[in-house]
């Protein structure tokens, strides 16, 4: 197969961002694993999910708890009062402290780490960056200072310490280009990505009731997730791009561009605001936001915490 790049569109029906919000397209919906792809695809980050015994955060015991509890993390980062942002940062350091490397575990970790999480909040930033510019086109030096400034939430959200976060679109580049030489996906690694972009992960979760999603689902969102990802983390995937992909893609991006102006933009912001209300509402019922944290002895890669409804599956595939 010949070898493609994901190519930026013209700037079509471009606005002028200045806020993370701004950023927001019906793109982005389709987003989400590669940029997962993104941050895990630094080896401490990826190889400490891929060993989590954490299972009341695994999307694969319960996907449509994480997908709320992600969407409450951006949601209150760009929307929440300080105070909120206060409490969810105590809450997201209670659930990350198990996350801890073991002395087997190939590469040292801990899910608290300021400067894992600093990786991990600009893979979120450049999660919305994307999403504009893929649908778009490419945005000045100046907006982008103005859009990497006013990202930082995403990393303080994670206690990461403001210093940390670059204020330029200089210096963010300079930091993003200097951590491609330390990304890597191990074949363990690489699995939990493949079972993810083609949603063969609700399996473990939900047994033969999930099997839907793949079957239906899973080819389109593998290909959205491949034209998603940056040529680098295609690269360290082993997954082709050819000139047939992008014209594909291409095709996509007309319709979602379409989709976006006539009212996509304001589901993907809708959404954005159901997340939000539903933090103030446990809060204001005192319900932890997270969920309560639920740590098993054995990985969830081996099986630890598996679901009733799985447990057969999970049999069959041993």
């Amino acid at each position: 197969m010949v070898s493609a790049t994901t190519t930026r569109t013209a700037p079509v029906g471009r606005r002028h961002p200045t806020t993370m919000l701004d950023l927001i397209t019906v793109e982005g919906l389709t987003s989400g694993v590669a940029n997962i792809i993104m941050q895990l695809s630094l080896p401490p980050v990826g190889v400490g999910v891929n060993e989590s015994r954490v299972v009341s955060g695994s999307p694969r015991r319960y996907p449509m708890k994480r997908t709320r509890t992600t969407g409450t993390y951006l949601a209150v980062a760009l929307l929440g009062t300080e105070d909120e942002k206060n409490q969810l940062r105590a809450e997201v350091a209670q659930m990350h402290k198990p996350v801890v490397s073991t002395p087997d575990s190939p590469v040292r970790y801990s899910g608290n780490s300021p400067d894992l999480q600093l990786w991990v909040a600009a893979c979120l930033f450049r999660f919305y960056l994307d999403q504009y510019t893929i649908l778009y086109g490419d945005l000045t030096t100046a907006e982008l200072d103005v859009l990497v400034r006013a990202g930082e939430p995403l990393a303080t959200g994670v206690n990461v310490r403001p210093a940390s976060w670059p204020q330029t679109w200089a210096e963010f580049t300079q930091y993003w280009e200097g951590m491609q030489s330390h990304l890597s996906i191990s074949a363990e690694v690489k699995r939990d990505f493949e079972t993810l972009s083609n949603m063969e992960f609700v399996l473990e979760a939900w047994g033969p009731l999930g099997r839907p999603f793949p079957l239906l689902l899973g080819k389109h969102y593998q290909f959205m997730t491949r034209a998603n990802l940056p040529p680098r983390f295609r690269e360290l995937m082993g997954w082709d791009w050819t000139d047939r992909d992008q014209r594909n893609f291409d095709r996509a991006l007309a319709r979602m561009r379409v989709l976006d102006r006539v009212g996509g933009r304001q589901l993907a912001l809708g959404l954005l605001w159901s997340y939000m209300i539903d933090f103030r509402l446990r809060r204001r019922l005192g319900i932890p936001v997270l969920g309560t944290l639920r740590v098993t002895q054995i990985p969830i890669r081996d099986g630890g915490g598996v679901r009733l409804l799985a447990r057969r599956w999970w049999r069959q595939v041993q």
